[in-house]
């Protein structure tokens, strides 16, 4: 089937998107004018067209990182407004205590108390999204690694220690600390003031 210039760049597209025949004849059904392909129809566009894909997919790649929430001034713009709205909730429009009521006895004996309560869930969300708001533009260090002058870490890798690559002073230190750990454990005996 011979296609018209819209139905070409759409398949071309489909075909960008590594949809098989199958896939794409779905989507053709769905198309205005509907049309069809073969395996060799796409086959072929996936050969000659293999620069035209690779342009396509990489505009893709590059919108989708460019665009929208993938920009992270985009997201903290949004998570600055999101704090706005709930900062002027709670401190503006005075909800960081909310009234509420409730209600003992049923019948004559009902009695309705009216109370106000800690608003604590929404200053739970500011304090969250302050918190993504500031991982987001850096000021949060979610790891933190001490390292020695030569760059190595400062505490050695867990397992099996050989004793005999440590100096005297790491000697000296581990048996003062097995020292210590044995005083701990060692089962204190009863005095007559306890």
């Amino acid at each position: 089937m011979k296609l018209n210039k819209k139905q070409r760049e759409q398949l071309l597209v489909w075909v960008a998107e590594g949809l098989e025949s199958g896939e794409i004849n779905k989507r053709a059904a769905k198309f205005k004018p509907a049309f069809q392909v073969t395996r060799q129809q796409v086959d072929h566009y996936r050969k000659t067209r293999e620069v035209s894909i690779d342009e396509i997919k990489e505009q893709g790649e590059v919108s989708a990182l460019t665009t929208g929430l993938a920009v992270k001034d985009n997201r903290v713009k949004v998570l600055q407004d999101l704090a706005n709205l709930l900062i002027t909730d709670i401190f503006k429009d005075g909800l960081l205590w909310t009234e509420n009521a409730k209600g003992l006895g049923s019948g004559p004996a009902f009695e309705r108390y009216d109370y106000k309560e800690f608003n604590a869930a929404e200053v739970r969300e500011l304090r969250g999204v302050l918190e993504d708001i500031a991982s987001e533009v850096g000021e949060r260090v979610k790891k933190q690694e001490l390292t020695g002058k030569d760059g190595k870490p400062l505490l050695p890798p867990r397992g099996p220690v050989n004793l005999s690559d440590l100096t005297e002073q790491e000697l000296d230190a581990l048996e003062i600390a097995v020292a210590a750990v044995e005083r701990a454990s060692t089962p204190k005996k009863p005095t007559v003031e306890d």
